[in-house]
């Protein structure tokens, strides 16, 4: 089906991906020391959360070199800003009215190849 050339850059692309989730390709691919207590897949054990929480939310405030200005002091609702919140709501009411129109669009179709299909039968010709 595919190229034999084709076949290996997949195979090296797959062992790629493999060797960087288990981490086998070096510390350079993680930029904390999470990667201590983390699986192979990449998660981190439940027991470095929590008080260590803050230190790596301090450490990422540092590291990105964010001024405390920047910073949220109060948050919308269920803890997003009130900005991203009503982007949200406009996004999934954008997606809920495209879907409906895809919907009735299909409806409409439907309704005229039938049309289209009885009047093809009949002969009739309008």
């Amino acid at each position: 089906m595919f190229p034999m050339h084709v076949k290996k850059i997949r195979l090296v692309c797959l062992w790629i991906v493999i060797l960087a989730m288990t981490g086998a390709a070096g510390d350079e691919l993680w930029s904390t020391d999470a990667s201590k207590y983390a699986l192979p897949s990449g998660t981190v054990f439940a027991e470095t959360g929590g008080a260590q929480e803050n230190g790596d939310l301090q450490w990422f405030k540092d590291r990105m070199e964010i001024s405390e200005k920047y910073i949220q002091e109060q948050q919308g609702i269920w803890g997003m800003s009130w900005g991203h919140f009503f982007t949200m709501v406009f996004l999934v009411l954008f997606a809920l009215g495209a879907l409906a129109v895809f919907v009735q669009r299909q409806r409409r179709t439907r309704e005229i190849l039938e049309i289209i299909r009885k009047e093809m039968q009949n002969g009739d010709s309008g």
